[in-house]
Formats: C-alpha cells, structure tokens, sequence
C-alpha cells in the first residue's frame, strides 16, 4: 500500500523533529564538555591542587559545575559558567564568581560538618539537605515524634541540638551558618528511621517520603530552641492533585448545596491557608469560586469563597461557611484571616 501525500509529509515532518532533537542533544553535550573544561582549568589555575569535580547542572542559559575539596565530604563549590565557555578563563568575571563560590562553600560546608557532628548524638535524625543551592541557607529535613495536640515537649529535644550544633562551628560564625531552616516529617508508623551514614549535600529524601505532610520552621542565630506557635504546613502539600481534589468536591458540594449557588474553576487552589493553633491534623483554608460562569467566555472571575477544615488525620473535609461578594469596588480580593499558624 503507497503512502499518500499526506503521510510523506508526516514522515518528513517526523525525521526534520528528529534531527532537531539531536542536534539540541549534541549541541548541549557539546556546551556541557566545554563547561566542565572550562571550569575545571579556571579551578585548577586558581586553586591548584584542592577541587575535584562533582558534577554539573543545566540552568536555563548556562551549566553551573559543581567542586568539592579534595578530601572535604562536606564542602561543594557551585558556580555558573559563561554561555560562551571561552569567556571563563583568569581576570574574568567567571574567576570572580569562581571566588565568591568558593567563600559561600567553604561556609556552608563548616555548617554542615557541625550538624552531622551534633544532630546524631542528641537523637534527632537528620534524613536529607534541601536547597543545596542556597549556600548556608539550606533546609535541613529531620524526623521527630511530634504529638498532634501539643509539639512543645518533642520540639523542646531540639534544645540540646541546638546547643551542640552552635559548639561545633567555628567561632566566627556567621549568623546565617547559627540559624537554622528545618523541614520536620513525623516518624513512619511501622519502622525506625535510619539516619545516613553522613549527612552531605548529595543526600536526598527516600522518595518514599518525599509527599510526606511535613512542617517547616526556623531557628534564629541566638535562638535557643523551636517553639510550637512558629511551626508551618509545608505548602507542597497544598498543591498536591488529591489535596486539591477534595477541597475542590466539598466546596462544589456546599455550593450545590446553597440555594444561591456557584461555580468551582477548574483551577482553583487553596487561599490563605492556616495550620490550626494547636492541632497538627486541621488545615483551614478557602476555595475561591464564581456566582456564574459561561462556557467559552474564559475564566469566571472568583466573587466567593468557600471556608473549610480539611482533617488530615481521617481526609475528612468539612465546609465552615460561604462568603460572598468578597471583592471590593477595585476587584481588590479581601478574605477574613483564618485563625492558626501560617503555611509556607
């Protein structure tokens, strides 16, 4: 059987798709090889003898190459090289940022050799490092047995952590390298965490916990301790598929349910959320939806607002109440605040 006309042309159109694909695929192979080069002679003329390479990462313009210190499990040195490789050479500013690298690495690196020296003794497990990136800034994610109806006396363990984490840095810390940024997920029913061999920068979450509902706080340069009121929701969850879902089915069915009725979007996303004050299962937050929508006239624009609890522990979703003609005379949205601890 011959192919038509219009195959040939899908076929050629296949092939022409292919070939571009390679030559993007060749030509960032060829732009990382020139990178790494690049890099690895700047690094070696500025710092002979000490960095090693670790890997490199794709930005949306450039590759950032990634270092360690010989020896130095801890310490990572990340920076970007020029689109034009050639331009990363000594007395550029490719050398500048190379320095400005280093300095942050070498930093974070001695906030991190201090946590591995400190968290294990005191029995808190430390599992993962998220946002690497972010030098000394990086969040630390651990795993500690908070009660849900009061974290105080599990946080209060951080206490000594704390201490002994401070103990082990050098003496003329920064105040980002003595705060802290911590992501806490809540033990796994059924086994004990096993705490990495040592804590580095390339040591990810299990996947099997990634989802996990998990609480973020933070704990200053002189702050002793973490206390309860200052835990937040970890936002991924908010926009998690099943999260959404069922605050999306309970606000459509308290409306369905309301004689003034109203329309869900297809996209609507949890506004203002709040972690209940006490309790570590309830989230409150709002849907926002519309008094009418018309097909084919884009999106309804949002004039209510759909209160709800959302009971973590059973996946119960209870609607509180329904606002409307929440918008001012400007389109200015204005909700009443929620009561409870923030997200984010």
């Amino acid at each position: 059987m011959l192919a038509g006309p219009k195959g040939k042309i899908s076929a050629l159109a296949g092939r022409w798709l292919l070939a571009l694909w390679l030559f993007a695929l060749l030509s960032a192979c060829a732009d990382r090889r020139a990178a790494i080069e690049a890099a690895t002679a700047l690094a070696e003329a500025a710092y002979p003898g000490q960095l090693e390479l670790v890997g490199t990462h794709l930005q949306k313009d450039h590759y950032d190459v990634v270092f360690a210190i010989r020896g130095d499990p801890f310490t990572r040195i990340r920076f970007g090289v020029d689109h034009d490789a050639s331009r990363c050479r000594p007395a550029s500013p490719c050398e500048d940022r190379l320095h400005r690298a280093y300095a942050a690495g070498v930093s974070a690196g001695a906030k991190l050799r201090a946590l591995n020296a400190a968290f294990p003794r005191c029995g808190v497990v430390p599992l993962a490092v998220q946002h690497a990136q972010a030098g000394t800034g990086f969040t630390t994610v651990v795993e500690l047995d908070l009660d849900v109806q009061d974290q105080q006396p599990a946080l209060d363990r951080m206490t000594p952590c704390i201490a002994a984490f401070r103990s082990a840095l050098p003496p003329d810390a920064t105040p980002e390298q003595r705060s802290l940024k911590l992501r806490i997920l809540l033990p796994e029913p059924s086994e004990a965490a096993r705490p990495p061999a040592l804590l580095t920068f390339e040591t990810t979450l299990a996947r099997t916990r990634s989802d996990d509902i998990s609480f973020l706080t933070g704990v200053g340069p002189d702050a002793n301790g973490v206390l309860a009121e200052n835990l937040r929701v970890d936002p991924a969850i908010l926009s998690a598929k099943k999260f959404r879902d069922q605050l999306v089915d309970a606000a459509e069915g308290a409306l369905s349910d309301d004689p003034a009725g109203g329309h869900v979007p297809k996209l609507a996303f949890a506004t203002g959320a709040r972690l209940d004050p006490q309790r570590l299962d309830v989230i409150r937050s709002y849907i926002l939806a519309c008094s009418t929508a018309q097909k084919g006239q884009g999106p309804c624009k949002t004039d209510i607002a759909v209160r709800l609890r959302h009971d973590l522990g059973t996946g119960e979703v209870i609607p509180e109440a329904i606002l409307r003609d929440i918008r001012d005379i400007s389109g200015s949205l204005h909700l009443p605040p929620l009561p409870g601890r923030g997200v984010g």
